[in-house]
């Protein structure tokens, strides 16, 4: 009777995930099959199959090299840098600093201030910045919040018996944070690198709105620039290709950082 009852809900649970399972495959997977097909014709028109001389092409091309360089100099540079900011700022916040806690709605509001506006706040303050500094500073303003909100709430999950018992045994703030507190949240550190990385990827809507144009200076010039020009040039092959190695990019970056996190948690 159980395992009948058992296998009713099971059922009734595999038909609440049909809808997400139909709206994955027409949004998601047949897109991106129809993208892998743009990836290996020569054009539209003909649709003759050319394998992987687009891809080919794509790694050599000048600007897909700059684009990759930059994007991934985006992810180096700024993941490390939010990453710690948000810790820092998780770790006042978990202790009640007030002048913290007063200021932590600043926190949330570069997720819901127009990115408009902001940009036009960010071109008036970086007038005269002729570096990728500002990008980069938008970045993390930008998504420093969610990282705040992800890390705060795992440090607070943390029971207050455990870092008393470690001051009694002589644990100083740093240590008991570098040994104990941060090694505990370590999954949540984790996924929030991983969702700063994937981030990382959909700052074109703020930089383009920042230069205001589709050819940026060269140290600003990412992947999503390159599938964009591809796009208003009408070059599919170029795009899809950009499109899948990119996807592959970011897939092979979220599988290392499971499989290092599977790893840690041994």
């Amino acid at each position: 009777m159980k395992a009948k009852k058992h296998l009713k809900w099971n059922t009734k649970c595999k038909f609440c995930l049909l809808p997400s399972l139909i709206g994955t495959a027409i949004f998601f997977v047949i897109p991106y099959i129809r993208v892998l097909y743009y990836s290996v014709i020569d054009n539209q028109f003909r649709r003759n199959f050319v394998w992987l001389d687009n891809y080919i092409d794509t790694l050599t091309n000048e600007y897909f090299l700059l684009a990759l360089k930059n994007s991934l100099l985006l992810i180096v540079i700024c993941v490390p840098v939010l990453i710690i900011l948000a810790l820092v700022i998780s770790l006042a916040l978990s202790y009640g600093i007030k002048w913290i806690r007063k200021t932590r709605f600043a926190f949330v509001l570069p997720m819901v201030i127009p990115t408009a506006s902001v940009a036009l706040i960010w071109r008036s303050v970086f007038a005269e910045n002729t570096t990728v500094l500002p990008i980069y500073l938008l970045f993390i303003w930008k998504n420093i919040g969610i990282c705040i909100v992800l890390l705060t709430a795992a440090f607070t999950s943390i029971e207050k018996s455990i870092c008393e018992a470690a001051r009694l045994d002589g644990a100083n703030s740093l240590v008991l944070h570098t040994r104990i507190t941060v090694p505990m949240i370590a999954p949540t550190v984790f996924f929030t690198v991983l969702l700063s990385i994937v981030n990382s990827f959909r700052i074109f809507k703020e930089s383009y709105l920042y230069y205001g144009t589709n050819y940026p200076p060269d140290h600003s010039y990412t992947l999503q620039y390159y599938m964009n020009n591809n796009f208003l040039k009408l070059d599919y092959q170029s795009l899809a290709t950009s499109a899948v190695l990119t996807s592959i990019l970011v897939f092979g970056i979220v599988m290392v950082g499971m499989a290092i996190q599977r790893r840690y948690n041994r």
